[in-house]
């Protein structure tokens, strides 16, 4: 079941992305309509929400794995000096930088649709 989960969590960011895009379509279409637009800034705040809560979960998860690795750094260190330490966190940074870059797809997300959501209700407001 652990093993699951942890797989899991690897391909949500895929799967984010792939349910992500035409979310997003739906709502820019709706935003363009005066009488949608409040449909479509909720569906923002959704959507923002939505992502910043997987992210949330995703980053705590890369973080705790990341931590682990923290007194294999420090006994390097102390046991063989800068160079070979260097040259560990350089191939630990290489296996998992494509995960964290995964990422980068929610955090626009979140960003953009909080952005959008304010626009949408602050012009649903003043109209």
């Amino acid at each position: 079941m652990l093993n699951f989960l942890l797989a899991a969590i690897q391909w949500l960011p895929t799967g984010f992305d792939w349910l992500i895009a035409p979310a997003a379509l739906v709502l820019l279409a709706l935003a363009l309509s005066g009488k949608t637009r409040p449909i479509a800034a909720m569906g923002f705040l959704i959507a923002a929400a939505i992502s910043a809560a997987l992210l949330s979960l995703l980053l705590a998860a890369s973080i705790f794995h990341l931590l682990g690795y923290g007194r294999a750094l420090a006994d390097l260190l102390l046991n063989f000096g800068p160079a070979v330490t260097r040259d560990y966190l350089a191939a630990l940074l290489r296996e998992n930088g494509p995960r964290l870059l995964a990422l980068v797809p929610m955090i626009v997300t979140a960003a953009l649709a909080s952005i959008a959501a304010i626009y949408l209700r602050r012009g649903e407001r003043s109209a």
